[in-house]
């Protein structure tokens, strides 16, 4: 069957892909009831972080993480001249509190990896609201949700109902995780807070 399609689709190899992915966006936005002009597709986090947070970290603004998260993070921090802000964890899992605790005028962004890798803990959604409205309007919320599809647990949401409410919430999926197909989806309000 690969090899059919592959035939089928030999004519069609020179051209470019539909660089904005508006198939794909729209098919986001209708699964999970979205914008579709919010959504940003890209191969990779790092693909779409490369140009972001840039816009949204000046030099010496400070974004935060958790001790034990994505190691993506702090670079990228780092690459738009912030400075990267540790919160301890309670049993590795993120703690609220300390998040919360880390955040000073300069913060420009929170980055929460939920579940997270290489922990494998997860905040209940509850505690992921808690977060989102313990955070001043500016800053911003990117909750990374790649392994979102693992978790079987009631007390989970990957976060949808804050990305569609929330001005200061974006959220990245993946389909690389649970699917192994190598495409990165942002999904999330392309607004800057003030």
């Amino acid at each position: 069957m690969a090899i059919e399609a592959f035939r089928a689709a030999a004519d069609l190899l020179a051209l470019y892909p539909d660089g904005s992915a508006s198939r794909l966006r729209e098919a986001i936005g209708r699964r999970y009831g979205l914008d579709a002009a919010h959504i940003v597709c890209g191969n990779g986090s790092d693909d779409i972080w490369a140009c972001w947070p840039t816009p949204i970290c000046s030099r010496g603004m400070r974004a935060s993480t958790r001790k034990h998260g994505f190691l993506e993070y702090p670079i990228v921090i780092r690459a738009a001249g912030a400075v990267p802000v540790r919160a301890t964890e309670t049993d590795l899992t993120a703690d609220v509190d300390r998040l919360l605790e880390k955040v000073t005028p300069r913060t420009k962004v929170v980055f929460l990896a939920n579940p997270n890798n290489p922990t494998g803990t997860y905040l209940s959604f509850s505690e992921v609201k808690r977060l989102q409205a313990g955070l001043p309007a500016h800053v911003l919320l990117v909750l990374d949700a790649a392994y979102a599809e693992y978790v079987t647990r009631n007390d989970y949401a990957a976060g949808i109902e804050l990305v569609a409410t929330c001005e200061n919430v974006v959220m990245t999926r993946t389909f690389s995780k649970i699917y192994g197909l190598a495409i990165f989806d942002w999904v999330g309000p392309m607004r800057r807070p003030q």
